[in-house]
């Protein structure tokens, strides 16, 4: 039972991984914004024709560019189309403007930081030519660099249909499959970005994710391993396979990832928390224990609720001195700032502790402490009512052993009529009252309980229990 607990707390704990995004410095890349920016060679086939007039601009622009000029080379570009489609000398024909003017005027708006303006302009250019690969390509990016990437995709595949094979191309393609979690189409597009660009972190990373994706993840973890071998203090790519083992059962191989995470000092507390768990699955209530208290080490505010459950994962696998170990030191953290909801949960730890070493006094204690100061919580009422009920099955005097019964029956009974219990009261009551050879008022509760939560088992002890209450009848008739 415990076990199965652990392994379902280990499922509510996955670790968080950010997703791949784009390069955050894509778009001031020097090598991106050269080929952004810089070059105009076109091709005739998928790029439309330059004057002689408009290639000789294009080369200032380049001069200006080379310079980091970058507003003189939009003023230069944005002077030369007018003076070519309404020249201020009258003898002068005026011409219709390249598409290729209006390409590298939207580059320029966009390296002004311009989005709308590069955006009309790449527009016209392709409705201007319509096969203008480099139009499309760089739309995509502008889209990209806004976060559009509906509007991204059918330029990024446009651009492909166009010749297009940059590894940048098919590495934000496969992005954008990976948001839209069409995991077949982004793993295509990563291989073909992870072909061209063998050594992009990006692509390799998305590539996993694809693959975790489509659970494949025997793959997933080989390849973050040769990215965690290039990046070995990326927490990120350490959490990455550490999912990657744990999808594939392979706890041992997490432990070791979060373990590298600790002694790196880049655990986070939920890191933490996991890996203690972890250890408690593999029985080693030690290690445990000290990756729960690093774990509350690193909260800056600590998580009380969280921490508590940690104490009653030790206490349930059978370490109650672990236990108390880790609630004396929550203690400490909290000082005198535990709100009253809980202090209640600490004290409740506290009362298990006590419980699974056998301590009556010290739960009594306990108990009275919380009934004073929570006497209405269903929690409390279930372990008031459970510790009257232990006492009264080892009381010697029938009258004081009676009187334990009807206090653990009463508060049975009040623990039952709260959502939370409702389950766990009705059965202890029903077993209690079995007990005690009443069973046909045992019957209603365990009844009630198997209303609320459908067991196999316990069917089986509600037919025994009513074959019993039957020959009592029997009896009496």
């Amino acid at each position: 039972m415990f076990r199965t607990a652990i392994i379902l707390a280990l499922a509510s704990c996955a670790l968080t991984a950010q997703p791949i995004i784009p390069p955050s410095n894509l778009f001031r890349d020097p090598k991106f914004v050269r080929d952004f920016v810089g070059s105009y060679g076109f091709l005739s086939d998928v790029e439309p024709r330059v004057s002689a007039e408009e290639q000789a601009a294009l080369g200032a622009i380049r001069e200006l560019f080379d310079q980091s000029k970058f507003r003189e080379a939009e003023a230069y570009l944005a002077a030369f189309i007018k003076e070519t489609e309404k020249p201020a000398d009258p003898k002068k024909v005026p011409a219709e403007i390249s598409p290729a003017m209006v390409f590298v005027l939207g580059n320029l708006y966009f390296q002004a930081d311009r989005p709308e303006e590069a955006r009309r302009a790449f527009l016209e250019a392709i409705r201007r030519f319509p096969r203008f690969r480099r139009a499309h390509t760089n739309l995509a990016y502008l889209y990209i660099s806004q976060n559009k990437m509906e509007e991204a995709m059918p330029m990024l595949q446009k651009a492909i249909e166009l010749g297009e094979n940059s590894a940048r191309v098919y590495g934000l393609l496969g992005y954008s499959h990976l948001l839209k979690k069409n995991a077949v189409a982004a793993e295509n597009a990563y291989r073909q970005a992870y072909l061209l660009d063998a050594s992009s972190r990006d692509w390799k990373l998305g590539l996993a994710q694809a693959l975790m994706a489509q659970e494949k993840y025997p793959e997933a973890a080989n390849l973050i391993g040769t990215l965690i071998e290039e990046n070995p203090n990326d927490r990120q790519l350490w959490l990455q396979q550490a999912n990657a083992w744990l999808a594939m059962d392979r706890k041992d191989e997490a432990i070791v990832n979060l373990e590298a995470l600790r002694l790196k000092g880049i655990a986070d507390e939920a890191n933490l928390n996991l890996l203690g768990n972890l250890h408690m699955d593999r029985n080693e209530p030690q290690l445990a224990l000290l990756a729960y208290l690093a774990a509350m080490d690193k909260a800056a505010t600590l998580d009380v609720p969280r921490a508590l459950k940690s104490a009653r994962i030790l206490n349930d696998y059978g370490f109650p001195d672990k236990a108390e170990q880790f609630i004396a030191r929550i203690r400490v953290k909290t000082g005198d700032q535990l709100a009253p909801a809980d202090l209640t949960a600490l004290l409740l730890a506290e009362v298990r502790a006590a419980q699974a070493k056998g301590e009556t006094d010290r739960t009594s204690a306990l108990l009275n402490q919380l009934a004073e100061l929570n006497p209405a919580d269903g929690e409390v009422l279930l372990e008031l009512a459970r510790h009257k009920d232990l006492l009264s099955r080892d009381e010697a005097d029938e009258q004081e052993r009676a009187a334990l019964v009807a206090e653990a029956r009463t508060n049975y009974q009040l623990a039952a009529r709260i959502e939370g219990v409702a389950y766990a009261a009705n059965l202890a009551l029903g077993q209690m009252l079995v007990r005690e050879r009443r069973y046909a008022e045992a019957l209603v509760h365990l009844q009630t309980a198997l209303t609320l939560r459908k067991s196999e088992s316990l069917e089986q002890y509600l037919s025994r229990v009513r074959r019993a209450a039957d020959r009592v009848e029997d009896k009496k008739s």
